[in-house]
């Protein structure tokens, strides 16, 4: 069974993941948006698996962050096309997505 999630519920999450992001550096943020821009310019799908062996290691950690804040922007920077597992050992082969750039997405979901 799923939970959906009541009005309220959304709104403590936003809230929790906005404190969240607001933790990460401005230099932090910069560099990863950059990175993913930078990627991504061509319409190539990307994920943290795309980056973490490219980015600094104390990044690693607010890389997902910087996603997060990303996707949930008005207008969207990215969009989440797909999952794939995770290459991090740490995270146990979770689930992770894969996105393009906003300008990208909607030729990428019909292909």
């Amino acid at each position: 069974m799923t939970h959906t999630m009541t009005p309220a519920e959304k709104h403590r999450i936003s809230r929790e993941l906005e404190a969240h992001i607001a933790s990460v550096s401005e230099w932090d943020k910069a560099l990863i948006e950059q990175a993913i821009e930078i990627f991504g310019a061509d319409g190539r799908p990307f994920s943290m698996n795309t980056f973490r062996d490219l980015l600094p290691e104390m990044a690693h950690h607010t890389a997902g962050l910087v996603f997060l804040s990303m996707v949930n922007r008005k207008p969207k920077a990215i969009v989440e096309i797909g999952r794939v597992k995770s290459s991090s050992g740490p995270t146990h082969n979770k689930d992770i997505g894969v996105y393009v750039l906003a300008q990208f997405a909607s030729w990428k979901a019909a292909a």
